[in-house]
């Protein structure tokens, strides 16, 4: 059998392994890292910070008013006893 021969087979029967750490995401060189959607959510500290980030969110939908008056209905939910 020829050199060429051999780093043939030998590439044939290691490419699988390479594409099994690709698929899994897994790096040598760097440590995994989590996705940010697996990570759960941060906990609110209080309903009053929550409300004004929602007014915040408010503010900055000027100019879009479905999605404002989505959001104006749930701090109106949230945030206020009008029903």
């Amino acid at each position: 059998m020829s050199v060429h021969t051999l780093v043939i087979l030998l590439l044939m029967v290691l490419l699988p392994f390479n594409y099994a750490l690709a698929e899994k995401g897994e790096s040598i060189m760097f440590q995994p890292t989590e996705h940010p959607f697996t990570e759960a959510p941060q906990a609110v500290d209080n309903q009053a910070e929550k409300c004004q980030r929602m007014a915040k969110q408010i503010e900055k939908l000027k100019g879009k008013p479905q999605r404002r008056h989505a959001a104006l209905e749930r701090y109106r939910l949230a945030c206020t006893d009008e029903l």
